[in-house]
């Protein structure tokens, strides 16, 4: 029984020693859990996802990338005058003096050609060449006028130190005074169709003469027709090319006889695509009302001035365009700048503009110092590449009061001057909604344990 009693005491502490040993090894599995748990939300300062962690609920922030991706623009309130609009349609058009067609003046073989469709040229940049022996011979002709233009100068002067003499008859004198200024005439006029072929008379030699000629872009802007080929004869004056500068579009609005006496000079207007491809509203200005009036549709043409346009706007594509003829102008954003949700509107303005993360402006800057030093920095330049380290703007949502709608725009009440001046997310502001939303309040979820 001794033996007993002494061995459980023994077999308890045993037993004892066993359980704290488990409990510790336990709790060092825990600890190193959590801290597995947490490796991975330790970012480094000032990058994106560090950024992220400290917004708050009504806050999100968004990469230039995805602002690009998804077309997010940003903008400030305007004051309209959306109580009273005029609706309209017309199109997208250019004034004569800002298209031209390329012709030749001599008719030839197309050779050379250096654009296609779509190109950007400048005024006086060569399209192609014309060949044809023609053009051979008005520089023979010119040439042969030169030289005659010199004897005839010298025999014009001596007849007429004869003349002043007496030595020689005045019929004599007439007859090398009418040569001499008949070739003089003819030498302008082949001077002159020279140029009009874009060949500089003063450079024309008998060592340099050719048989074909440039022709150049009459304006700056794009070409937008190309109708020939190499090789293929074009008569005179048949268009081969058409170049538009499409930087001088504007509107030719039709509007109905009803809506004539409400439409003034310099009244401001918004106007998008009639086809509303996702396209932002675009502004502009009435600049003057045609005194022509077509009796079938009965409307008259209003030429207005694009003042904010998108670089997609080509002539010819249809428009629909509001006119604002109200007396009263309140504060307004285009209509994709305003979210509903949960029987309120709502707004995303710009609380922290573009820039790029501290952290990758030094990965950066390590990146190129290893360039130089010929060290490899792949690892870094690779988590610059997946996104973490980018530019990006930070947005705050804001509820709003709403009030009128017309023409793409809608009133919101901005009594603080500082959100009058305040710079907003003024297209596709829902998809800054669902990134608010599916980050979380503040891009914090998952971070809670």
């Amino acid at each position: 029984m001794a033996g007993v009693m002494v061995l459980l005491p023994s077999c308890g502490e045993s037993a004892h020693s066993d359980h704290n040993n488990n409990s510790a090894h336990s709790a060092e599995a825990h600890a190193e859990e959590e801290a597995d748990v947490h490796e991975g939300h330790n970012h480094e300062p000032g990058s994106v996802e560090a950024v992220k962690e400290e917004l708050n609920e009504n806050q999100v922030l968004v990469t230039s990338q995805q602002m690009k991706s998804v077309n997010i623009t940003t903008g400030q309130p305007s004051l309209e005058k959306v109580s009273e609009v005029v609706k309209v349609f017309g199109n997208i058009a250019l004034p004569p003096a800002s298209e031209a067609s390329v012709s030749p003046f001599i008719g030839g073989v197309v050779t050379d050609i250096r654009v296609i469709e779509g190109d950007q040229v400048q005024k006086g940049e060569v399209l192609a060449y014309i060949e044809h022996p023609d053009v051979l011979a008005l520089q023979q002709d010119y040439l042969k006028a030169v030289n005659q233009d010199k004897y005839l100068e010298q025999e014009y002067n001596r007849q007429s130190r004869l003349l002043r003499d007496s030595v020689n008859a005045a019929r004599t004198f007439q007859r090398i005074e009418a040569d001499y200024n008949n070739n003089r005439a003819q030498l302008q006029s082949l001077k002159q169709r020279l140029e009009m072929l874009n060949i500089s008379a003063e450079g024309v030699s008998p060592e340099n003469m050719s048989s074909r000629y440039p022709l150049f872009a009459p304006v700056s802007g794009y070409v937008n027709a190309v109708m020939a080929n190499s090789g293929v004869y074009v008569p005179a004056e048949k268009e081969v090319f058409h170049v538009a500068d499409y930087r001088q579009v504007h509107l030719d609005l039709k509007v109905y006889e009803k809506d004539l006496p409400l439409i003034e000079e310099g009244q401001q207007l918004t106007f998008r695509p009639a086809n509303n491809s996702g396209v932002g509203v675009m502004r502009g200005t009435v600049l003057k009302k045609s005194k022509r009036f077509d009796t079938e549709s009965r409307t008259a043409l209003v030429h207005a001035e694009i003042t904010e346009r998108n670089d997609n706007l080509l002539p010819g594509m249809a428009v629909v365009a509001y006119i604002q003829n109200g007396d009263e102008a309140v504060w307004a954003l285009p209509e994709e700048a305003i979210v509903a949700a949960e029987g309120k509107h709502f707004v995303f303005r710009v609380v922290e503009e573009p820039h790029e993360d501290e952290h990758a402006l030094e990965s950066h800057v390590g990146h190129e110092h290893a360039e130089e030093t010929g060290h490899d920095h792949g690892e870094t330049h690779d988590h610059e590449e997946e996104g973490e380290h980018a530019e990006y703007v930070i947005f705050e949502r804001i509820e709003v009061m709403t009030g009128v709608s017309q023409a793409g725009m809608t009133e919101v009440v901005l009594d603080d001057e500082h959100l009058q001046k305040a710079s907003f997310a003024v297209n596709n502001a829902e998809a800054l909604m669902s990134e608010m939303k599916k980050g979380g309040a503040g891009g914090h979820q998952g971070h809670n344990h």
